[in-house]
């Protein structure tokens, strides 16, 4: 059921396939009709609609929402190697050998179970409490992770599809009874924000979750997101009605920016950059001394109507300032910087602490002169991040000195910063370059770069194909990768495909760079010259080179 030439080993027997590892047919195909009839079902609601929606004394199962990827778990004992599969359909990713998936397997076979298949979710468990990661992160551990990465991922068992021969999807509507299977099968949850070290001992368990009367909804979606929880899922037990709810966010930030461009044949404003303020002294509550001190929150472009976008081009371009630093956008589109004087109020589903590999989320710390006119650009900093930011509407009754875009909005008693002297960023490294020649007709080249600078991926490839007789001679490869154990697992793999029979090293000791004072090949070798012949030497003119030679003469 496993094509195994699609499956990467990672680490410690971690195995992982991108996509079409799975060719039991018949199990994508359950898997594919559940996501249809019942996942994609799944309807979604606003905190305000709980108390309106939900007033009787009716049965509710409320479940944790986990912020990771919904993945299909199936186990079968027959199967002395790999009883256990974590798959996504129709796809046909695949991920095989992770603790928390042989917790799974053990789980089943330990209850006598032979066959079954479960819907879970596949989560990473905050690293310090008051944080969340989300499924980001989650498939950057499983692709390009490191071991600890890979030993924190959690599965939270959501629904049992199939189990020993008996179709259970038609037990949606009566989902009290699955409730209870789930709990004979696995452990109790732990608590949504407890750490990767607190939850060692439960690396696979049912869902988090309890049985409430429908009145209380409202009262355990706020306990739950107060304590940084993405949201609920909410069963009717008896009817098979399932409904999603996460926080919705407002938050007043002064406008920074903005982006300017052509949509539907017109030209106008297709993002604005804003920020938050901190007070003019720590702990202060004023925001008007001579210094403005920013922090750029979020960058946001839907809500706005077709109207608003070239009235806001109008009424922003004449306020432009000299840009602090380069940004852009997506599309490479430059921000412009102007007077921060405008407040927006932005909507969006939930603010988060961490942006990849679980790290904090940072973004630009500046200083704005009231006197000079002038931004000043003091660094990187943490910063909530709010998902899917929305333009709700121009809060003209608000404005920067009475704290109306102020920190404290979502940080409590938020510390301001303090200003570090600018520096240049380390420039990139080339850590590792190995060329391969066949003759003159064709090459490889392989160069790893490292980049010093903060990013979730500091290892670049670049891999160049060169063949003389293509109709496109030249090719060239760009990967990523986070961590050097990745970036270097990719590096031996190019190799292993791309140096065929016939390819000589020409420049490059194995896994080493010829950068100079790094290798011992001296750099000028060339393509189609070996290191031993690097040194200068006379070269005797071909034939044909000798015939031009003459006739030219």
């Amino acid at each position: 059921m496993i094509d195994v030439s699609k499956l990467i080993v990672r680490s410690a027997g971690f195995r992982v396939a991108q996509s079409n590892a799975i060719t039991d047919l018949t199990l994508l195909s359950v898997a594919t009709d559940y996501d249809a009839n019942v996942t994609q079902k799944i309807a979604s609601l606003l905190p305000s609609d709980l108390e309106q929606r939900f007033t009787g004394a009716e049965q509710i199962l409320e479940t944790t929402k986990y912020d990771g990827e919904g993945v299909f778990l199936f186990f079968d004992a027959s199967r002395a190697e790999d009883p256990a599969v974590c798959f996504n359909a129709p796809s046909g990713r695949a991920r095989l050998g992770f603790p928390a998936l042989t917790a799974f397997a053990q789980q089943l076979a330990s209850a006598g179970v032979k066959r079954a298949l479960f819907r879970g979710e596949l989560y990473l468990p905050p690293l310090k409490e008051g944080t969340r990661r989300n499924v980001a992160d989650v498939v950057r551990a499983s692709f390009s992770g490191s071991t600890d990465d890979i030993a924190a991922l959690r599965l939270a068992v959501l629904d049992v599809i199939m189990l020993d021969g008996k179709d259970l999807r038609v037990q949606q509507t009566s989902f009290g009874a699955t409730w209870e299977m789930l709990g004979k099968y696995f452990p109790v949850a732990p608590a949504a924000s407890a750490t990767a070290e607190a939850t060692r001992g439960t690396m696979c368990h049912r869902m988090e979750g309890s049985i409430i009367a429908e009145r209380d909804v409202a009262k355990f979606f706020a306990q739950k997101t107060l304590g940084g929880g993405e949201g609920l899922v909410l069963r009717r037990l008896g009817k098979g009605d399932i409904y999603k709810v996460k926080p919705y966010r407002t938050i007043d930030a002064v406008v920074i920016g903005y982006v300017e461009g052509e949509f539907e044949g017109k030209f106008g404003v297709t993002s604005l950059l804003t920020a938050l303020t901190y007070p003019d002294t720590p702990g202060g509550t004023t925001y008007s001394g001579p210094m403005l001190y920013l922090q750029t929150f979020a960058r946001a472009g839907s809500g706005l109507t077709d109207e608003q976008r070239v009235t806001y081009q109008a009424m922003l371009s004449p306020h432009k300032v000299t840009a602090p630093l380069a940004m852009t956008d997506s599309d490479g589109r430059v921000v412009h910087f102007i007077k921060p004087r405008m407040i927006v109020e932005l909507g969006g589903e939930d603010l988060v602490m961490t942006a990849g590999r679980g790290t904090e989320n940072r973004t630009q710390f500046l200083t704005w002169d009231h006197a000079t006119g002038a931004y000043t650009f003091a660094g990187l900093t943490a910063c909530p991040r709010l998902i899917f930011p929305r333009i709700n509407k121009l809060r003209e009754d608000k404005d920067i000195a009475s704290g109306g875009a102020r920190m404290a909005q979502v940080v409590a008693n938020p510390v301001r910063p303090g200003i570090r002297a600018q520096t240049e960023p380390a420039p990139p490294q080339v850590v590792r370059r190995e060329v391969y020649a066949k003759g003159v007709e064709a090459v490889r080249k392989l160069v790893m770069v490292h980049k010093p600078a903060e990013t979730n991926f500091p290892y670049v490839l670049f891999w160049t194909d060169y063949s003389s007789r293509r109709a496109e001679p030249l090719k060239v490869t760009t990967q990523v990768a986070a961590t050097e154990e990745r970036a270097k697992a990719l590096a031996e793999k190019l190799i292993a495909e791309g140096v065929t029979k016939g390819f000589v090293r020409t420049a490059g000791l194995p896994g080493t760079s010829d950068v100079p004072g790094t290798s011992n090949v001296p750099a000028s070798t060339t393509p189609g010259e070996s290191a031993e012949s690097a040194a200068p030497k006379k070269k005797k003119a071909s034939k044909k080179a000798s015939e031009a030679t003459q006739a030219g003469g």
